[in-house]
């Protein structure tokens, strides 16, 4: 998706379309910058809040050897990507618009209407792929207990509902973004889409159970693209080394500090070049803001959607730390109490918890 922009920062010594892997071999300047160094004079004292996301970029890519802190072609790379989103129209210029199946939905979800569901049906028969992924979920084990399969959008409709619609039309635009597996890297890409699917269904389920159950559609919506950034940063990182070195991986220090000091803030900006209602840019731009725990109650009185996103995001990280064996259940509940605020959010994770005990009985 990105293959001209990362060869506009890696540009080729010919015109041949292939790959230049000796990119950076070929460019190193003969004296070296000096490495910065591995350690400031004063001590960083994470937050619980940073010590958990980094353990979750961990999950994902695998742990970083203290040596590879300052690999010379990490460093590289990631400059180079970092220069690249500090020019976040260059990327705009690539994500793909919304489909007119979506911005229905998104209209509607604004207004508060009911869904025209004939209307939207007609839509997404133009769009195939999402279509493709409606009547997927309409076969899911979730929605068909028959062994009768699925085959048109009418027949999906009548099994998944207007709310199943609507998320399959969502789920099958944002799946379309996730970064494809390649054979360094497989895991990455399905891990990422099953917790943006995770947050997703988390962050409905909560809001649900709140005061504010009528927003529970548009929270599905914004937990499944909130986490945007994580995938067209780790996509940008692939195409940038796929031209310059097919062998490395990104599981240094450096590529998990450019998702977490990047990857909000370039969901945002997809966001507003996706023109977003005002509620959902103003719930993806809280969760740039929010930094810790203490935050949660005053936002929870104010913007109470904003903080059940928040709080979806980092169940879901949990539940898949949990189920990696990076954390223990003892370990999950102090989390809960550090990381999480609202009662719905606590309740949540106490029922996952509880149903990991009977299992485990």
């Amino acid at each position: 998706m990105f293959h001209a922009l990362i060869k506009r920062l890696f540009p080729s010594a010919d015109d041949s379309n292939q790959p230049n892997f000796y990119y950076f071999e070929d460019t190193r300047p003969v004296e070296q910058e000096e490495a910065p160094e591995a350690t400031s004079n004063a001590i960083h004292l994470m937050s619980a809040e940073e010590a958990h996301q980094k353990a979750f970029y961990d999950v994902l890519f695998g742990q970083s050897e203290h040596s590879e802190q300052h690999d010379e072609l990490s460093l590289f790379i990631t400059k180079k990507v970092q220069k690249l989103l500090e020019m976040p129209k260059l990327i705009l210029k690539v994500v793909p618009l919304l489909p007119a199946s979506l911005t229905k939905i998104i209209s509607q979800l604004n207004d508060g209407h009911a869904f025209d569901t004939n209307a939207l049906i007609a839509l997404i028969r133009q769009e195939p792929v999402i279509a493709a992924k409606v009547i997927e979920l309409a076969n899911s084990s979730f929605y068909n207990r028959s062994d009768k399969d699925v085959t048109d959008l009418k027949s999906a409709f009548m099994l998944l509902g207007q709310n199943g619609l609507m998320q399959g039309v969502i789920n099958g635009f944002i799946n379309k973004l996730t970064p494809q597996p390649t054979i360094y890297f497989q895991q990455y890409g399905h891990k990422i889409w099953q917790h943006s699917l995770a947050t997703g269904q988390i962050a409905k389920e909560i809001i649900s159970q709140s005061p504010y159950k009528q927003g529970a559609a548009e929270g599905y919506l914004i937990g499944l693209i909130c986490n945007l950034g994580n995938m067209i940063i780790f996509q940008l990182l692939m195409e940038a080394f796929s031209y310059t070195h097919p062998d490395c991986q990104p599981n240094t220090f450096a590529f998990k500090n450019l998702l977490y000091e990047n990857s909000k803030k370039l969901t945002t900006h997809i966001a507003r070049y996706w023109h977003m209602p005002k509620s959902i840019l103003e719930t993806l731009v809280w969760q740039e803001k929010i930094s810790q725990a203490a935050m949660l109650q005053s936002l929870l009185a104010e913007k109470p959607i904003a903080c059940y996103i928040y709080e979806a995001n980092i169940i879901s990280e949990l539940i898949i730390r949990f189920e990696h064996g990076d954390i223990e259940q003892t370990a999950m509940e102090q989390a809960k109490e550090s990381l999480l605020f609202s009662d719905e959010a606590k309740q949540y994770l106490d029922k996952f918890l509880q149903a990991e005990t009977v299992s485990c009985d």
